[in-house]
């Protein structure tokens, strides 16, 4: 199993890398109006494409801001279908990358070097976790990402997690959708 984690590794920092450069390179490729013009090339499985891609954006470093406006941009008549999806996909997201911390070992690696500290971390994650996760989720200019690499490491229960990440997003992902449908009508 430990090399299946280190290729599993390997591949994810190399993509997130090569990603990285990309986007540096080629800002552009982020443009919304750019996805959305990919995205309907795609034909009748543009629905499924703009799923798929909010489930697995957080692999792709693509931030959910923009798949949310390319959403709202797609389907501008449908802005509940784009509000559920775009919600649903974040925490679909934030659940994923959660258990591949968990199964790359991470927490394994932190427990053997601050067994101590890790448990006491553990068991402030599942007392006031919820409440963190919330709020972390909530503010607009930190990446959750981050906050589901600690939930996952410091094994947070996942159903609190999940729903956490879902209240926080909630009110951000309404007001995308909200704002950016506004802006097209207007």
């Amino acid at each position: 199993m430990p090399k299946i984690r280190l290729i599993a590794l390997v591949v994810w920092v190399s993509l997130a890398l090569a990603l990285s450069v990309l986007y540096v390179i080629r800002p552009e490729l982020l443009e919304p109006e750019r996805v959305v013009q990919t995205l309907r090339g795609s034909g009748q499985s543009v629905v499924l494409g703009y799923v798929v891609l909010s489930i697995v954006r957080a692999f792709t470093l693509v931030p959910s801001t923009v798949l949310i406006i390319v959403g709202t941009l797609l389907f501008p008549d449908r802005p509940w279908f784009v509000m559920t999806s775009s919600l649903g996909g974040v925490v679909l997201s934030a659940v994923l990358i959660y258990y591949f911390f968990d199964f790359l070992g991470i927490g394994a690696v932190f427990e053997r070097k601050h067994a101590k500290q890790v448990r006491w971390l553990e068991r402030q994650m599942n007392l006031k976790g919820f409440w963190l996760v919330v709020g972390w989720s909530m503010f607009p200019f930190v990446p959750t990402d981050a906050i589901c690499y600690v939930a996952g490491t410091l094994r947070m229960h996942v159903g609190k997690f999940a729903a956490g990440v879902a209240l926080g997003e909630l009110p951000i992902v309404a007001f995308y959708v909200w704002a950016t449908g506004a802006l097209v009508a207007g």
